[in-house]
């Protein structure tokens, strides 16, 4: 069976003949339309961004007159992304002109922050807020009991929310939604109790949840009875937001969907909104003006309800309290549900992508499973439903393993594609000629988490190669414990001292003298965090490429080799001259401060001792963990002694378990992470030196001379310059040692990488061979479109187009389509040309079967193919009864159920491993279907329909070339 798929036309000196048939055979694929980037990669316009106004203001009702005392405040909510969202996906939310914050707390996602006067409360609520179906506070998702419930003793007997004067006679009443009956838990905590007040949540399923003290009634399963710290379970996303002394204010917001929090249940079929709810305090009517008179308060308490109510804060915007204080009620975030504070409410509705498990629903299909780079999850979940969605095409399934792995795997033909981006070993080479198709230019980033005393994120963050290497390599000691009496375990060579580097060496990175030159005005901090680089354990691509631009660095280089840096910090011992790159970083101190290693001390390491400093790096097993640990500042240092509960006078059961949940204020954290995950959960990324001028030996006391560069698209970009294809390899290696001396490499991003997919061109079941080239296909055109919507190219990924300076390597993938749908064992030439020009004789590998140069086969799509888009297959006619583009009406893919944008690759697949039985993936192989051109009506249309071909064929190539997808970026 042919499997060969158009390739794009670029360029005028394409056969006419061949062009004629090819169109009319199939219509020409439209252009993907071109972005650039919000946050650092797209538009917010893009995004969905939305602003919205509310005016605010607050009354007093006193003998029936209504006196406004606090004036009109023009409240403007933006609120950067809102549109195909993604489970624990971070947005950003901004508003100006709100009444500043008194009173703040540390983390304004705890249930503390309450407790501030006048913030900004900021939830997820399920609906869209019509008038017709206004959204009710039992929708909107809270972590902690008593963020929905309060209550007093006997004083005040009317206290602020009873004297609400746009709450209704049932919701100013002392008992207000209390279940009929309690359990016994709420009845021992609610004695004497003479107010009480609940919010209940009601759940997706219509689950009522009371909620109560403690969540004594009880809770949804995601909730939990009070903020704990330190923990490594992820915090809420209702946030209390700080707003500035002007009236201005900004927060990060997390983006729940059903697939985490099921009672809140938002997904593309359940509406939920983005709910800003402006404290501006009670609208007091103490004397019950609006009530019946038989409900309103006797004249002895009205003088206490007044007070109560006309509380108007007793700490000054921008004021810090300590966790024991708590604003004044009539103010505080607390009563965020009341009818004075709800009815300013901001709402902005919000739609979904696909679940991230939209693809394993269907157990009819076989999925094609390509193995390999945590770099594509994010393409991979965002191209997936493109294909699962179209009855005629396949499931897509990314099986996410570390790169070399997938390479052994597609070595040994376990296997039929990897994701990769590095070739395989020249002792290794695959058995089958193989191509290496570039399918997403991306790279690795280091994200941080630092923030200042008051909890605020730092903007911007500047490392060099030799800082990196500094945390990589053990070198900061930590501990003072460490510090104080550390020494090498090896033995010291003769008439040489055993040696002590590590007490000479900086505490961690924020006592350097080169990290504080570099980033003035970061405090220094003790946390283990920053000691350290979070970064994989297992194997991976991205060691080789980060540990690649340490080695090429000539300053880290020296350092490695034993120099110490300007200021005497030297190399920790056990890592001189370290061979670099590598592919996974080695843990090599073995130093156990046994004196500390004590009861009473370190209980969980008296009896079982290990090496301390590979505790603090605790590398972690996947990119997307330690991309949520960053997220959410989840420390994973296993430096915490856990003593058992039971039998204490035993230390068995002790154990050192991970520092958990940073507090804000004192966070300083750096991990690798993948550009696409930072890009998803928001997170903020070091700028990488890219050239110095500065000569190694000086010390650094500034950034002069030193050139920093963040990811971008057009820092990616500067990287894709430098890049030239090695016919040996068959990949455009990224050439470290031109990004530092050449004048485009000054503005490359150093962390750019290219993921390739190795698919075999020989070998192959014909079925699969046909579903990987029209994978292959669409990741050379309509995968390369940047967007939100199922099938795009999502953040965090350069388009490989002209525009970017990357048509070359789309042309070479569409190129590969064919090849691999042919399974003649051909590969594309790297250097360029048409597909029926440059498809040359695969090399012969020790041991396979020699391939035999044939005709290249044409470049038009065979009938029976059909587009690689789904749909129609019976005689090569537009897929799916639409466009080409998969952005008409394809059956099921092109656009979703209502929003289609993306759904992630099954991340339950366990990773195989190299020796694990062959993977069993063909599917039955397809005849061959017979063309029909020749016969029937096209048949006997063919003569007369060729010249208008020839001539649409014309006409559509000059369209291309002004709007191909090559032009745009």
């Amino acid at each position: 069976m042919s499997g060969r798929f158009p390739r794009p036309l670029r360029r005028a000196g394409a056969v006419l003949g061949v062009l004629g048939l090819a169109l009319l055979l199939s219509p020409v694929a439209s252009s993907p339309a071109g972005a650039s980037g919000a946050s650092r990669y797209r538009t917010e316009a893009d995004q969905g961004a939305v602003t919205k106004s509310e005016t605010v203001e607050r009354t007093y009702i006193d003998d029936g007159k209504k006196t406004v005392v606090d004036k009109p405040r023009k409240v403007t909510l933006h609120v950067s992304e809102t549109q195909g969202l993604r489970s624990l996906q971070l947005i950003h939310v901004s508003w100006t002109g709100a009444h500043p914050t008194g009173g703040l707390v540390a983390d304004q996602n705890s249930d503390l922050a309450q407790n501030e006067e006048y913030p900004m409360a900021i939830f997820e609520c399920r609906g869209t807020d019509t008038a017709a179906h206004p959204i009710s506070p039992d929708t909107c998702w809270t972590q902690y009991a008593d963020e929905r419930f309060t209550t007093s003793s006997e004083s005040p007997a009317y206290p602020a929310w009873r004297s609400d004067a746009y709450a209704t006679k049932s919701e100013r009443a002392a008992f207000v939604d209390q279940p009929t009956k309690l359990t016994s838990n709420c009845n021992l905590l609610l004695a004497g109790t003479t107010n009480q007040r609940w919010v209940p949540f009601v759940g997706a399923d219509h689950t009522d949840y009371p909620g109560g003290p403690h969540g004594c009634q009880g809770q949804p399963p995601e909730a939990s009875p009070a903020n704990v710290t330190g923990s490594l379970s992820l915090p809420s996303n209702e946030t209390f937001g700080v707003t500035d002394a002007k009236g201005d204010g900004s927060t990060d917001f997390d983006i729940f969907t059903g697939e985490d929090h099921a009672s809140l249940g938002c997904s593309q079929t359940v509406a939920c909104s983005l709910v800003a709810v402006p404290v501006e305090g009670i609208d007091c009517d103490p004397a019950g003006s609006t009530l019946p008179a038989a409900d309103r308060p006797a004249a002895s308490d009205v003088a206490a309800a007044t007070a109560d109510c006309e509380q108007t804060g007793r700490f000054a915007p921008g004021q810090v309290i300590s966790p024991q204080q708590s604003g004044e009620a009539a103010v505080d975030g607390a009563l965020w549900w009341s009818a004075s504070n709800w009815r300013n409410r901001i709402s902005v509705p919000l739609s979904f992508a696909p679940a991230d498990n939209v693809c394993s629903t269907d157990a009819s299909k076989a999925p094609i499973d390509i193995y390999g780079s945590e770099l594509m999850i994010q393409a991979t979940t965002s191209w997936a439903p493109h294909f699962c969605l179209n009855s005629k095409l396949f499931t897509l399934d990314h099986v996410q393993t570390p790169e070399p792995q997938a390479r052994s795997l597609l070595q040994t033909d376990n296997i039929e594609a990897a994701y990769t981006s590095d070739p395989p070993d020249a002792s290794a080479e695959y058995p089958n000629p193989t191509v290496n198709a570039p399918t997403a230019v991306t790279g690795f980033g280091i994200a941080y988490d630092v923030d200042g005393p008051n909890g605020t994120q730092v903007g911007h963050l500047n490392l060099d190669a030799r800082l990196l290497a500094k945390l990589l390599t053990e070198s900061y000691p930590d501990q003072n414990f460490v510090k104080d009496t550390w020494q090498d375990p090896q033995p010291a060579k003769d008439g040489e001292p055993t040696s002590t580097v590590l007490r000479d060496n900086p505490l961690n990175i924020t006592d350097d003298p080169e990290f504080q030159a570099l980033n003035p005005n970061i405090p220094q901090r003790v946390e283990d965090t920053a000691s350290t680089l979070l970064t994989v354990s297992s194997d991976s691509d991205v060691t080789t490429a980060l540990s690649n631009y340490i080695n090429s660095d000539p300053e880290a280089r020296a350092w490695l080799n034993g120099k110490p840096d300007p200021w005497g910090m030297r190399v920790n011992p056990n890592y001189k001259g370290i061979k670099l790159p590598v592919d996974n970083w080695p843990l090599l101190d073995s130093y156990e401060p046994l004196d500390e290693y004590q009861p009473g001390r370190i209980d969980c390491l008296y009896a079982n001792p290990v090496p301390y400093l590979p505790l603090v790096a605790a590398p972690t097993s996947r990119l997307a963990n330690i991309g949520q640990d960053m997220q959410f500042a989840l420390a994973q240092s296993q430096t915490v002694c856990v003593l058992p509960s039971q039998n204490t006078g035993s230390l068995e059961g002790a154990k050192m378990v991970a520092v958990g949940r940073e507090s804000a204020g004192t966070r300083m954290m750096l991990g690798v992470v993948s550009l696409g995950d930072a890009e998803r959960e928001g997170l903020s990324l070091a700028s990488l030196e890219s050239q110095s001028s500065v000569s190694p030996s000086d010390a650094i006391t500034s950034t002069a001379g030193r050139t920093f560069v963040a990811p971008s698209d057009a820092s990616l970009r500067a990287a894709a310059d430098t890049l030239k294809p090695d016919t040996k390899t068959g990949v455009w290696p990224l050439d470290y040692s031109k990004l530092r001396t050449s004048t485009a490499g000054a503005h490359a991003y150093p962390g750019t990488m290219i993921v390739y997919t190795a698919v075999p061109t020989d070998g192959l079941p014909s079925s699969d061979a046909t579903d990987l080239g029209k994978f292959l296909y669409f990741v050379s055109d309509e995968g390369q479109k940047p967007g939100t919507t199922a099938g795009d190219l999502p953040a965090g990924y350069l388009p490989m187009t002209d525009a970017n300076g990357l048509g070359q390597l789309a042309d070479y993938t569409s190129c590969a389509a064919n090849a691999v749908a042919d399974q003649k064992g051909k590969l594309p030439s790297l250097t360029g040309g048409h597909c029926a020009d440059d498809i040359g004789v695969a090399k012969t590998p020790s041991g396979s079967k020699s391939n035999t140069p044939t005709t290249p086969p044409s470049t038009a799509r065979p009938s029976g193919t059909g587009n690689p888009g789904g749909g129609n297959t019976d005689g090569g006619g537009n897929t799916g009864g639409g466009s080409t583009n998969g952005g008409g009406t394809t059956t099921g893919g092109g656009t979703g159920p209502t929003t289609s944008p993306t759904a992630p690759p099954s991340s339950s697949a366990s990773a195989p491993s190299s020796t694990a039985a062959p993977t069993s993936i063909s599917a039955t192989p397809v005849s061959a279907a017979t063309p029909r051109i020749g016969s029937g009506f096209l048949g006997l249309a063919l003569p007369l329909l060729f010249a208008v071909a020839i001539l649409g064929g014309l006409a559509a190539l000059v369209t291309r070339m002004r709007s191909g997808r090559h032009g745009a970026s």
